[in-house]
């Protein structure tokens, strides 16, 4: 018992304690009824609201005596037309509740009105299972469901009809009513439509329970023609489930689940086979092309798996983890083959420029998609992997050189995040890939042949495309070298793919900086036509088979730039451990801080637009020098489009003392400032902590040398 005061006084009044169980357990229902609680349910059906929820409760009561004082309130009381439903569906028996809802469903007192059809109304909205099939056969029948008031059926049946599903009585009962009515030419009612819902719906989730059943079998069967790659027959069986929409199209599709694997297995060619809905017939040739991958394959991909069944000490890995202990394995066993005498090779040499370096790769990243129904792609994000990968190697004490198989397996992870996305993209990629060149010459000539750049980009490219036979690339080279050396020598080197075009062409201009020749090229694809544009530098350091990160971001709505950026946590491979140094990223901040850039890499050389984005702006990026990208995502940023910023591997190794390309950034500075004075808002107006710090010292050296860096805070720009 508790006690609570009286606000009046402090004198105190006894609240009994109540404890409300859940109707289980309530006394009513176990048989261990009290003459309070039997008091109780009969007042509740003589006075409280009784809508469905109450009167079904109430029926539930087991106890003979109490059940049957309730059920004489009820009958006595004007019930709603679903609660009173109920009351007959439950107690056909009693007369008066059926001649209520048969005056229900036959307002007019029709000649056709009869207590049996109220009757069979009730059990069809609650236990349908105990309707007399000979009725339903019978002219009285269906003159009846003819007759009834439409508004009234649809509310004596609200329960059936909003149900997920219908049981198999209810389906057929439900399917002759509305037949009647059809037959009758009734106008059509809230009846007809609800009816015809319930029972689609029904459909629906039969057939996908039929096809649901089949699906870890025939996966597994397709694996074994697959080299055990399943995300692309996993892809194809969702959208063999969603075709089959109707009961036809549910035999069709379950009889192709059963070919399926007979078609890979045949000797004839692996597509011969008949799919009539165009999105199932799309999957279906991303299975073949995993087929034709696993045919082609390296066979020491098994030989890993088998490999990393368990760790040194027994325990067995997770079949995420499993993947990826394999592709460490397979790329470290390839790194201790490599000769080393005359240096140890970087990244980009032993991963795209070298072929078994690359096929090997792209066998991890294959497997890593989805292996025998298991991959890490959709458990962990990238960040978490590559910390797992890193782990792992130094659990495994590898003395490897360069850390060539950390490299690797990263790349790998990115190309096979890549190809799970480009797989999942609703509509067929067109894309236009800009390559600028200066003085590239030898890079091409120079090197042994298909260790080029362009035969390494077009082989990632390839690769990449072929899980979607539907896709398609356009790779633009720009040689702005006015001696056109590159170009002539980028005309030997083209390789032919069916999936992959190449046009090598010449714009010499002396003023431009790489700039000048994406502009250019990036206009030249957008009136070919292409949906996706993008740019990427000559060399190896950004691996193609990683533009699907692009592609996927580019799908979100608004999204008019995606950046390959280096400087995310899921990034990996550009800069040394701490970051960039000093001056970059004192650079870097000023360039956020002038533009208002909400990316943290904007000058990365790997990035992708939407037609539509740049349509709005190329024309305005006045910029053709070094510091062109800044401009090119602050007109995209100012038009309203969101700029996205995805991680990427790039194939370089960090050396300390090693420099890239030679920069002047305090000229860069200077041409931002004055892309922010073109563009606005003008620097002069609004806080700039960074450029009054660099402008103070004299320099971004002297800058970045002093103390305490000051943090930026970019507010984004009115949309």
């Amino acid at each position: 018992m508790t006690t609570t005061a009286t606000p009046d006084s402090s004198r105190t009044a006894v609240v009994p304690e109540r404890t409300f169980l859940p109707l289980a357990q309530s006394p009513l229902t176990t048989g261990a009824t009290r003459a309070t609680d039997a008091d109780l349910a009969v007042r509740l059906a003589a006075t409280a609201d009784p809508t469905p929820a109450l009167v079904r409760s109430l029926l539930a009561v087991t106890d003979p005596a109490t059940a049957e004082r309730i059920t004489d309130a009820l009958q006595n009381r004007d019930l709603p037309l679903a609660s009173l439903t109920l009351l007959v569906a439950h107690h056909p028996q009693l007369k008066a509740p059926a001649a209520q809802l048969r005056a229900a469903l036959f307002p007019d007192g029709t000649e056709h009105a009869c207590h049996t059809f109220a009757r069979t109304v009730a059990a069809l909205a609650h236990q349908a299972e105990q309707i007399d099939s000979a009725y339903l056969g019978s002219a009285k029948f269906t003159a009846a469901a003819a007759a009834a008031d439409p508004t009234a059926l649809t509310a004596a049946l609200a329960e059936l009809l909003g149900a997920p599903v219908l049981t198999g009585p209810a389906d057929a009962t439900l399917a002759l009513l509305l037949q009647a009515r059809s037959d009758a030419s009734t106008p059509v009612a809230g009846i007809d439509r609800d009816g015809a819902a319930a029972r689609e719906r029904t459909r629906r989730t039969r057939i996908g329970a039929e096809l649901a059943a089949r699906r870890t079998d025939t996966i597994t069967s397709i694996a074994a023609h697959t080299g055990g790659l399943t995300h692309a027959a996993e892809l194809w069986f969702d959208a063999l489930t969603a075709a089959a929409d109707t009961p036809e199209s549910a035999g069709q599709a379950l009889a192709l689940a059963l070919l399926a694997p007979q078609a890979l297995a045949a000797d004839g060619p692996l597509a011969d086979i008949a799919t009539p809905w165009p999105g199932a017939a799309a999957r279906w040739q991303q299975v073949t092309a995993a087929a034709r991958t696993a045919q082609a394959e390296d066979t020491r991909w098994q030989w890993a798996w088998e490999n990393a069944a368990t760790t040194p000490e027994g325990s067995t890995w997770d079949p995420s983890q499993r993947g990826l202990v394999a592709g460490y394995d397979l790329l470290a066993d390839h790194v201790r083959t490599l000769d080393t005498t005359s240096g140890v090779p970087t990244p980009d040499q032993c991963w795209a420029a070298d072929p078994n370096g690359r096929a090997l790769l792209h066998t991890v990243a294959d497997h890593l998609t989805g292996h025998l129904g298991a991959s890490p792609l959709t458990h962990f994000g990238d960040a978490l992997l590559i910390s797992f990968i890193r782990k792992l190697a130094k659990n495994r004490r590898d003395k490897l050189p360069g850390h060539l198989q950390i490299h690797g397996l990263i790349a790998a992870l990115k190309a096979a995040r890549s190809k799970h996305q480009l797989l999942a993209l609703a509509t067929s990629p067109d894309l236009g890939i800009v390559v600028p060149a200066r003085a590239e010459a030898h890079r091409l000539d120079t090197v042994p042949a298909g260790r080029d750049p362009l035969t390494v980009k077009v082989a990632q490219l390839a690769w990449l495309l072929a899980a979607r036979p539907d896709a398609r690339a356009h790779l633009l080279l720009v040689d702005e070298d006015p001696d056109g050396a590159t170009a002539r020598a980028a005309q030997q080197t083209i390789a032919a793919h069916p999936q992959v075009r190449v046009t090598i062409t010449t714009r010499p201009d002396t003023a431009s900086a790489k700039g000048g020749a994406v502009l250019w090229g990036l206009g030249q694809l957008r009136e070919a036509g292409h949906t996706t544009l993008a740019y990427t530098d000559f060399d190896l350091t950004y691996p193609l088979d990683q533009i699907g990160l692009h592609l996927a971001a580019l799908a979100h709505p608004g999204v008019g730039a995606a950046v390959g950026s280096r400087r995310l946590p899921d990034s990996h491979g550009y800069y040394p451990p701490a970051g960039p140094t000093p001056v970059t990223r004192l650079y870097q901040q000023a360039v956020a801080e002038l533009l208002q850039l909400t990316v943290t890499d904007p000058q990365a050389g790997f990035k992708a637009f939407t037609t539509t984005a740049l349509a709005r702006v190329l024309a305005d990026v006045a910029d053709h020098g070094m510091s062109f990208d800044t401009e090119l995502l602050a007109l995209v940023q100012r038009t309203g489009h969101t700029l996205a910023e995805i991680g990427v591997a790039a194939l370089h190794r960090w050396v300390d003392g090693q420099h890239g390309a030679a920069r002047d950034y305090d000229q860069m500075l200077a041409t931002v400032r004055d892309q922010a004075l073109r563009h606005g808002p003008d620097p002069a107006t609004r806080p700039t902590p960074v450029l009054d710090r660099i402008q103070s010292a004299g320099s971004l050296a002297q800058a970045a040398a002093r103390p305490a860096p000051t943090d930026v805070t970019i507010i984004p720009p009115p949309r």
